[in-house]
């Protein structure tokens, strides 16, 4: 399983560790949350709250490589357009994933595409913070 996900980083161009660590969480969370929302609300909803996880997911891991473009040296205006462009990816991924979502999904539930996008985003943010701490 972890020779997977290495596999997975080296295509994105090496994820440090505690990126990886935040993304496998990141599944292990959705699929608990997911499990217990089926077993006591809906399967729409637990696929609503999937939508929402894996567009905030989606959008990171595809606005990773931009925002690892850094080369030493670069001066800091270089540094803070590629993290422009990369949250920029990651935005547009979310809303096409969303647009996506409602446009063909169509028993999706707000409260779990919510609650989807906020424990992600939270999470992710979390795992960032914590990054920039070491």
């Amino acid at each position: 399983e972890n020779m997977n996900l290495d596999l997975f980083s080296a295509k994105l161009g090496g994820l440090p560790q505690q990126i990886k660590k935040m993304v496998l969480r990141q599944f292990i969370v959705a699929s608990i949350v997911f499990l217990l929302l089926v077993i006591n609300y809906s399967m729409a909803l637990g696929m609503s709250l999937l939508i929402g996880f894996g567009s905030v997911i989606g959008g990171f891991l595809l606005a990773f490589p931009i925002a690892k473009t850094n080369i030493k040296g670069q001066p800091g205006s270089a540094v803070v357009v590629n993290l422009i462009k990369a949250e920029l990816v990651k935005l547009l991924f979310i809303i096409v994933t969303l647009w996506a979502a409602f446009k063909f999904y169509a028993d999706i539930q707000p409260f779990g595409l919510v609650l989807g996008l906020a424990i992600s985003a939270l999470m992710s943010g979390l795992a960032i913070s914590k990054l920039d701490k070491n």
